[in-house]
């Protein structure tokens, strides 16, 4: 069932300093650590809580309209230190990632790919049909899997060991992040920077806040969300809607694309894409 919500406000949001809070912010980021420059256009980071690790999706070359499997997923110690630059290879994009039991699920261009935890072997490719490049990916409180299509206006749920067409919505205006929810999925447009809240059953979703163009990660700490601009942004979001920037590294284009996040370490992982680096910053 499609919808047709469109965007009736917007939420003027000033120009800071780089690296910098906004006045009045809830929180603020500090810099922890850096990693090595070997990571290849890294565009998402997940914290394994069980390995007490980090994977790192790396795109390498991009090249969307024609798969290069010049992809690969790294394995980082909590600190940054590279523990298998090359745990999982023969990706084609791999971006957003999530982790249901044993298996690794990655959004790679066309396929939700499954790997092995242990050995990073490809388990299974599991195609979404329809679609032009996966991008994020967000496991439910039930066990599903949401995945976004960014440029194809879709979202994608696997569940049952089956990928399924979800929703078909030019509206959504390119749909990047993702975050699952009890109540609903919040969807990140990356064309406006607005954040859906969507309905599970009914499919319909309504703007919850602004933020700005290419939104891309969603991570949630106690009552605060944070969004990552994929340009160099990232914003602190309270539930009812207001909204303050924490970074904005634009001008030195330091990418911040899709992050993780340690929870009882309040660690977010912010991956810098061009620059081939992991970036982690402690919340305050």
């Amino acid at each position: 069932m499609k919808t047709s919500f469109f965007l009736t406000s917007a939420l003027i949001i000033g120009s800071f300093f780089s690296i910098k809070a906004q006045d009045n912010a809830p929180i603020s980021l500090q810099e922890l650590w850096k990693s090595d420059t070997l990571l290849r256009t890294p565009e998402s980071v997940l914290y394994d809580p069980k390995g007490k690790q980090l994977f790192v999706a790396n795109i390498n070359k991009m090249n969307v309209d024609n798969p290069d499997g010049d992809g690969f997923i790294s394995i980082l110690s909590t600190d940054g230190k590279i523990k298998n630059l090359k745990f999982t290879t023969g990706l084609n994009d791999p971006k957003g990632m999530g982790i249901i039991k044993k298996s690794l699920f990655v959004a790679d261009l066309k396929d939700l790919v499954e790997i092995d935890l242990t050995s990073g072997a490809i388990l299974k490719r599991h195609a979404a049909v329809g679609s032009v490049m996966l991008n994020d990916v967000s496991v439910s409180p039930k066990g599903e899997i949401f995945v976004s299509d960014s440029r194809g206006h879709k979202l994608y749920r696997y569940a049952d060991g089956k990928l399924e067409l979800f929703l078909d919505d030019p509206n959504l205006q390119g749909p990047n992040g993702v975050f699952a929810e009890k109540e609903h999925l919040i969807v990140a447009s990356a064309g406006t920077g607005n954040l859906w809240k969507l309905d599970y059953d009914t499919k319909k979703f309504s703007s919850w806040a602004m933020t700005n163009k290419t939104a891309d990660g969603i991570l949630r700490h106690g009552d605060n969300y944070l969004i990552s601009c994929w340009h160099g942004e990232v914003y602190c979001v309270k539930p009812d809607g207001k909204v303050w920037k924490l970074i904005d590294s634009k001008n030195p284009q330091v990418n911040t694309a899709d992050f993780g996040f340690i929870p009882n370490k309040k660690t977010v992982l912010v991956p810098n894409f061009y620059k081939n680096t992991v970036t982690a910053y402690v919340i305050k």
